[in-house]
């Protein structure tokens, strides 16, 4: 609504209001002359029976149906402006005329006191025949100067009822707009039988439930009849049910800031906290992107900086924002909260104590925004950021962690990071997997260092070590690029791509995905942060056994001949080396290779991602499902303990090799003597394969510490 200033022509143009109404009543013209052909059109099928006609007529009563929805918003649309224009056009008129009356009033008022004045001069010269008049002049010019000041008054006066009758029509204009925009509510109350009439007063209750928060929320700063406030509040929230049309224009009526202060510090009854998130996500389905977005990031940025105020409406806003619902939040919800998350962080003066008290509501923003892992990646790796702004998102979500870690063992902050690698990898383009690439980059230091993710002194949880893997299986093929390039340099190195490296100097073969360039240091300490267990080191293995088995398979291309096969596997067997030299538990799940199509990176879809590796279901079409423990019996329940023997080791992931090559040479017609002479370089009691696989292993292991230490 406009602001008039006072004793000035009241804004606003009837002309365009009537140009709107007129677009909007010849919009419903042609809508009612649709609808009323394809009414005909619709029972001119009704003579006909096929697959094809009942489609058909499916799809033309679905027109029906929308073209009528639509008529009623935009007749009645047509109907408000119309009546509208006509009236601002008097309230402008009236005002108009308050305004010349006020004008001519005031002309007077000079007048008249000019007159006064002359009076008073008069009776001072006693020389003029007319000074003996001076008083009764003076009076009158005075009583002239008081009626024209009452003129003024009654034409100001006449001006402000102008003005407020205008703003009182533009209120009841716009509550019997509210809500016809939001089209997917209108469509709802239409199809439920409620029509436009009821439409309109389940929106006003839901303006009206607003109304209440913003009352509730006064109480409480002015300390005054809060509690009557707010248990009018609660009642009248418990009384909104599930109508998504009161819902939705309650949000759209209602800050973050003043729910949270009408609700106050404590615990809110879950109750009331369940009915809170329904009605958001009954909102966030008839809002745009950019609506929902900023409403995400003003349900955190809207949370109080001080730690006695901050506990119960952080997990306030966590239980509005967590994906619990049968009917979840949209991403940009998430994505909002999250870009909030990040400005927080960045600007908290007692970050631990910040950190600590926000965490239920980070769990419950990465769970969201993790469900949906493009949008994951757009967050925490916008498609036009810089470097800086990569790392600066990396450092907020893995470079912080409360000191004793998050609620959930850091399993929802480790699945947004799994999410996000998963969408830029399978991206079509190059441009999602740098993407990709870069973010393993920037996160690789943060989440070891002081205060990240996975430096704490707690243990980190198996499923957490789970998706931490899952999202490094997809690089593997870095690993010993990594540590060789770093060997002897303690230096960190920037955060960066490698784009698509080849897989072994000189054969020809390329990665299949863009590459991050790794800092091998924190990579061993990720790896061994996340394989304490028995069963969270088997998840590395596993990862480790589908890259080995994935790059055996290059081996089976007519192309390799008998020196790119060697280099090949001294490459993969280099890379195995550097990874397990990095676990720490004693005990490592070992899974068979026949049933490594039930493993848990193939069932990710992040197996083996060599030029050759076929593609597997994607995170981004399983969501978060995949990064869930797999179910009993998706990793082999044989165990076995892994010696520290280098030659064990070795053998285990020379054996793919050895399997895949003496395949593909018996079938190209090789004799037996040739083919056991081309593998037997390739056996793990070989120079070249022992060196490999020792080379990464001790680069790894980095002051000496053995497997199992």
């Amino acid at each position: 609504m406009t602001t008039d200033r006072p004793f000035e022509p009241l804004s606003g143009s009837p002309a365009s209001l009537e140009e709107l109404a007129g677009a909007a009543a010849r919009a419903a013209s042609a809508l009612s002359a649709l609808r009323a052909d394809l009414i005909v059109l619709d029972r001119s099928m009704m003579r006909h029976r096929s697959g094809a006609v009942d489609a058909a007529r499916e799809a033309v009563t679905a027109l029906i149906g929308r073209g009528s929805l639509c008529y009623q918003v935009l007749r009645e649309s047509a109907q408000v402006l119309t009546g509208r224009a006509a009236a601002l056009e008097g309230e402008q008129r009236d005002a108009l005329d308050a305004i010349e009356r006020r004008t001519a009033a005031t002309e007077r008022v000079r007048r008249a006191e000019a007159d006064e004045d002359a009076a008073w001069l008069l009776a001072l010269d006693p020389v003029d025949p007319q000074h003996v008049e001076a008083g009764r002049l003076a009076a009158a010019a005075r009583a002239r100067r008081d009626a024209a000041l009452g003129d003024v008054a009654e034409a100001e006066a006449r001006w402000h009822r102008a003005r407020d009758a205008k703003e009182a029509g533009s209120r009841r204009a716009a509550r019997r707009l509210d809500g016809l925009g939001h089209v997917e509510a209108v469509r709802w109350a239409v199809s439920a039988g409620v029509g436009l009439t009821g439409f309109r007063d389940r929106w006003a209750d839901g303006a009206q439930l607003a109304a209440r928060v913003d009352a509730a929320a006064r109480a409480a700063r002015s300390g005054t009849a809060r509690d009557g406030a707010l248990d009018e509040l609660v009642a009248a929230l418990r009384a909104t049910g599930d109508d998504p049309v009161r819902w939705t224009a309650f949000w759209e009526g209602t800050t973050p800031a003043d729910l949270y202060a009408a609700l106050g510090v404590g615990v809110t009854d879950p109750d009331v906290v369940e009915l809170l998130a329904a009605g958001l996500a009954a909102w966030a389905e008839h809002a745009g992107p950019a609506e929902q977005h900023a409403l995400g990031h003003a349900l955190v940025a809207d949370l109080p900086r001080a730690a006695v105020e901050l506990g119960g409406r952080a997990d306030l806003a966590a239980g509005l924002l967590a994906p619990a619902l049968p009917a979840t939040l949209p991403a940009a919800v998430h994505a909002g909260a999250a870009e909030a998350l990040v400005e927080r962080r960045t600007t908290s003066r007692d970050s631990h104590a910040d950190t600590t008290a926000t965490g239920a509501l980070t769990v419950a923003v990465a769970q969201g925004l993790a469900a949906d892992p493009p949008a994951a990646l757009d967050h925490l790796v916008p498609p036009d950021a810089t470097g800086d702004t990569a790392v600066h998102r990396a450092r907020a979500w893995f470079g912080v962690a409360p000191p004793d870690g998050w609620p959930d063992g850091g399993t929802a902050v480790a699945g947004l990071l799994a999410a996000a690698v998963a969408a830029g990898v399978r991206t079509e383009g190059r441009e999602g997997r740098h993407r990709a690439a870069f973010l393993s980059s920037a996160a690789t230091g943060q989440l070891v260092a002081p205060g990240g993710l996975l430096a704490g002194r707690y243990p980190v949880d198996d499923t957490t070590g789970a998706r931490i893997a899952a999202a490094y299986a997809p690089f593997l093929v870095s690993a010993s690029d990594a540590a060789e390039r770093q060997a002897g340099v303690p230096p960190p190195r920037e955060p960066g791509v490698r784009d698509r490296p080849e897989l072994a100097e000189g054969t020809g073969r390329f990665a299949a995905v863009v590459q991050p360039d790794l800092d091998v240091l924190a990579l061993r300490d990720v790896v061994a942060a996340t394989s304490t267990t028995e069963t969270s080191a088997g998840y590395w293995l596993s990862a480790v056994d589908d890259y080995v088995a994935g790059a055996a398979t290059t081996l089976a291309d007519p192309a390799v001949d008998d020196a790119d096969a060697e280099a090949l596997a001294r490459a993969a067997v280099r890379d195995a080396g550097v990874v397990v030299g990095a676990i720490r538990s004693r005990e490592i799940a070992v899974a068979r290779q026949q049933d490594a199509s039930d493993g848990l990176f193939v069932a990710l879809g992040l197996d083996a991602l060599t030029a050759t590796a076929r593609l597997a279901p994607t995170m981004v079409t399983t969501g978060m499902r995949g990064l869930l423990p797999p179910p009993p019996g998706a990793l082999p329940a044989a165990r076995e303990r892994v010696l520290a023997d280098e030659d064990v080791l070795c053998e285990r992931f020379t054996t793919p090799f050895v399997r895949e090559r003496r395949q593909h040479l018996t079938a190209a017609g090789r004799s037996p003597a040739e083919v056991e002479d081309a593998v037997a370089r390739l056996r793990p009691e070989s120079a070249d394969m022992s060196a490999a696989f020792g080379t990464g292993y001790a680069l790894a292991a980095g002051v000496g510490r053995q497997l199992g230490e």
